[in-house]
């Protein structure tokens, strides 16, 4: 019923705090049936809340606010939202009181009506009743317990006033003792007997409450015995509930009720010892959550290391590897033999029993700290290409000029004696030496003449005179 309400109330949208502004506008005989953010929880409650405080309630409540639960109050009522507890009181003037989270918890759920009493102004009120949180549980999420020492807790005028409604037999036979003091001793008695009746009546074996924290509990509840308390009890102080005993060994008392120097008669009172295991510390509030003292673990072995935190109750143990810091999976990796090189939190300090440890883990016989890379052999340097020979145009160039000028030369001359001589010298050494590339030696790039002429390389290659782009002729492969 709770996670149905809880879902209805979150999708409120502006449409339902528009319609509740018009509840408190319209006269309505039931204003609160239309106000979608009280209705969720109203709907399903049995607790029956009058028109008037209905109206009270509507201009209390946030725009985006959503009520959780309605109970009983004495002859008033209370509402939970998710931003507190709306005390609703005032039969001819309503009012609404407004108590923020965390609530004050006197109590938690007890009784047979499972009523939490919340501390609010100073006064205890004791709430119960709703068909949506019949246990109280909602309640006691929205708060947190005060402890049994703490100043906000009601004082001695509350706790007499208390006690004498608790215990009805007992002052009746000590009104009746006073009373019957009076008549034996006659009205001439003067006032010295009534005050020493009254005397006798304030002092009945009252005590003021020693100090029983960080004493063992087996030590405590001896002191206590020899104190003659009605009843002298034990609980863990934690929010692990364990079942313990005054008898227990090995733990250590963190609070106390009552308190230490509240007055009491141990004779007709009960004294509650809180405590927790010895190895433990104790919690920063009473059923806060357990405060161990973390272990050193480097060197253990993972099995051991794991076995010791679960007793502690840090069950939430996560294996890293210690090289890689990666997340080790216990499925894939038998790490029962890995040891433990670090740890966190660190030995020593005191954590809750919610924290997660982390162990970081290396294989049986690996050193914890990662070895270095063997390094890797530099190369050998490559020699340096050797440039490509550049041509000489100094002492070749000048052959070349020379052996070009005596080409042109040679065949200049005998081609023009050929041709004035007849076709013998035309066809003879005139016609050969221009065209038949008798030159022998020229280097591509030298200066030729004249262009057109064929020679033959060095190394045997044809070549031929071209004019370059500079209008200079040099010697060049030839193709054709």
């Amino acid at each position: 019923m709770t996670r149905v309400h809880a879902v209805i109330g979150n999708r409120l949208t502006s449409r339902h705090v528009r319609h509740r502004h018009a509840a408190l506008r319209e006269p309505m005989s039931d204003p609160l049936s239309r106000d979608p953010l009280a209705a969720v929880a109203a709907a399903g409650e049995t607790v029956s809340v009058p028109d008037s405080h209905k109206r009270v309630l509507l201009e209390e409540l946030g725009p985006d606010e959503v009520v959780r639960a309605v109970y009983h109050d004495g002859w008033n009522c209370a509402v939970l939202t998710d931003s507190g507890l709306v005390l609703l009181g005032g039969q001819l003037s309503p009012r609404a009181t407004r108590v923020p989270r965390p609530l004050p918890l006197l109590r938690r759920a007890s009784g047979v009506l499972d009523s939490v009493r919340v501390l609010v102004d100073g006064r205890p009120h004791k709430l119960f009743g709703s068909s949506i949180d019949p246990k109280g549980a909602l309640l006691e999420a929205a708060g947190e317990l005060l402890p049994p020492d703490s100043p906000l807790r009601p004082g001695r005028r509350t706790r007499t006033v208390t006690w004498v409604r608790r215990h009805p037999v007992l002052m009746s036979q000590l009104v009746a003792s006073v009373v019957v003091g009076r008549l034996v001793s006659g009205p001439d008695s003067g006032s010295g007997t009534q005050e020493a009746v009254a005397k006798d009546a304030k002092n009945l074996a009252e005590t003021v409450v020693p100090d029983f924290r960080g004493s063992a509990l087996t030590t405590a509840a001896s002191r206590a015995g020899d104190e003659a308390w009605l009843t002298v009890s034990a609980m863990d102080a934690s929010s692990g509930l364990r079942p313990v005993t005054t008898g227990e060994t090995g733990w250590r008392v963190c609070f106390q009720a009552p308190s230490r120097g509240e007055t009491a008669d141990p004779s007709v009172s009960t004294l509650t010892l809180y405590a927790v295991p010895e190895r433990e510390e104790c919690p920063e509030r009473l059923y806060g959550p357990r405060r161990v003292v973390m272990p050193d673990l480097v060197g253990e072995r993972f099995d051991d290391a794991s076995r010791t935190l679960d007793e502690l109750g840090l069950a939430q143990v996560s294996p890293f590897h210690a090289h890689t810091g990666k997340r080790l999976d216990e499925a894939e990796h038998e790490l029962s033999d890995w040891r433990v090189c670090r740890q966190d939190p660190e030995a020593d300090s005191t954590v809750t029993v919610l924290e997660q440890a982390g162990l970081w883990l290396i294989g049986s016989g690996d050193p914890c700290t990662e070895p270095s890379p063997d390094p890797e052999p530099e190369p050998k340097p490559k020699p340096d290409p050797k440039p490509d020979p550049k041509p000489s145009y100094g002492s070749t160039s000048g052959g070349g000029s020379t052996g070009g000028s005596t080409g042109g030369s040679i065949g200049g001359s005998t081609g023009g004696t050929s041709s004035s001589g007849g076709s013998s010298g035309g066809s003879g050494s005139g016609g050969s030496t221009s065209g038949g590339g008798g030159q022998a030696g020229v280097g591509f790039g030298q200066f030729c003449s004249p262009v057109g002429a064929t020679a033959t390389t060095a190394d045997g290659r044809p070549a031929k005179c071209f004019t370059g782009k500079d209008g200079r002729a040099r010697w060049g492969y030839n193709s054709g």
